[in-house]
């Protein structure tokens, strides 16, 4: 099935959402506490809003069933 891996920092104290950070045009990977390029080994930290740092939200979607499921 086609799905899609859609992911999100959110901030727990006010709501906002930023994309994940990028390197070489690709989405950095999350090891559980810093980001970093599989392709160049950077590791930046996680970014902070309201005097903490943000949360990575992931969502699977399937598209399939979003597209067909309408018919």
């Amino acid at each position: 099935m086609p799905r899609v891996l859609e992911q999100e920092l959110v901030c727990s104290t006010c709501g906002r959402t930023e994309k994940p950070p990028e390197c070489h045009g690709n989405t950095m990977e999350f090891d559980g506490s810093v980001f970093f390029c599989s392709t160049c080994h950077k590791e930046i930290g996680s970014p902070e809003c309201c005097g903490a740092a943000m949360k990575l939200r992931r969502k699977v979607r399937d598209i399939r069933k979003e597209l067909f499921g309408l018919l």
